[in-house]
């Protein structure tokens, strides 16, 4: 992610994240991604092409417990879906 894009995810999750420690280990430590990865529906191990939706996601992890929590890059305002770049 780029500078804005973090500023975009920090703002996000200021204003949505409504607990500050985890709720598996109830420590406060968190470590944001600085990437965007890719979440796709499982088929028994293959790997499909085409026709499957892809998920952009940001890895939100415990550092006291590793506990992971994804937060969507197109709700977040990072991504941007594919209807979206269709359109412009």
């Amino acid at each position: 992610m780029d500078k804005k894009e973090s500023e975009t995810l920090i703002s996000f999750l200021n204003e949505k994240w409504q607990g500050s420690t985890c709720p598996m280990c109830h420590v406060g430590k968190w470590s944001v991604q600085d990437k965007v990865f890719e979440l796709r529906e499982f088929r028994g191990g293959s790997l499909v092409l085409g026709g499957t939706p892809i998920i952009p996601i940001i890895p939100i992890t415990c550092g006291n417990c590793g506990n992971t929590i994804l937060i969507n890059a197109i709700t977040a305002g990072i991504a941007k879906s594919e209807k979206e770049e269709k359109n412009g």
